[in-house]
């Protein structure tokens, strides 16, 4: 799980659009990405908030409970050459069987595609390496641009919610949209296939 999509609607880049699981190699790079976009981060990220006042220790801790989660949650980064550009996570959702999509893009690479990028790399890692039945993608109401992904990967609208606010522009209203599982790929992780189907040689 090396390469995701290209960005070569991105201008100024030839470099293909990469992931690879978030590690602690990709610190300096990752605490670049964080400080470049805090300010927008901090609408509506709770963690972000405070992220102007965060030390190194408080940088290091949060890139170690990334690359220390533990299933169902997997982190990754999404770099053009050597810097990051996003970052997408799959979290556990409401069963067993869900996964739900979370990510920001990088201040300044927004509205070029990326984001699309990362929701169908991590579409494809929930569906065709893992199996799971339902994705699910949730943002606030107030947060326009997270609207327009979803619709734009084909995702349907599913249900609202109320949430605790934890972010200066929140809501505390949250829509959620999901995709199911398409019928007739093949079976994957938790659907029974050895691991070993999933190692590239």
């Amino acid at each position: 799980m090396r390469n995701g999509a290209n960005s070569s609607n991105y201008p100024g880049f030839n470099h293909p659009l990469k992931f690879a699981p978030i590690g602690i190699h990709h610190r300096e790079a990752l605490i670049r990405a964080l400080w470049t976009s805090h300010k927008e981060l901090r609408g509506f990220m709770g963690w972000a908030q405070y992220m102007r006042s965060w030390s190194t220790k408080d940088f290091d801790r949060f890139i170690e409970h990334h690359v220390n989660a533990r299933l169902p949650d997997q982190h990754f980064v999404f770099m053009i050459g050597e810097e990051i550009v996003g970052v997408g996570s799959l979290v556990g959702a409401y069963t067993l069987q869900d996964h739900q999509i979370a990510l920001w893009v990088r201040s300044g690479y927004q509205g070029k595609g990326i984001g699309q990028s990362i929701v169908n790399t991590l579409e494809y890692v929930a569906f065709n390496v893992w199996g799971y039945h339902t994705l699910y993608y949730e943002h606030d109401a107030r947060n326009k641009s997270s609207k327009k992904l979803p619709q734009k990967c084909g995702f349907t609208f599913s249900h609202t919610r109320n949430l605790h606010i934890d972010a200066e522009q929140e809501s505390g209203l949250w829509f959620s949209w999901k995709k199911t599982r398409p019928d007739g790929l093949p079976d994957a992780i938790i659907q029974g296939r050895p691991i070993e189907d999933f190692i590239t040689p």
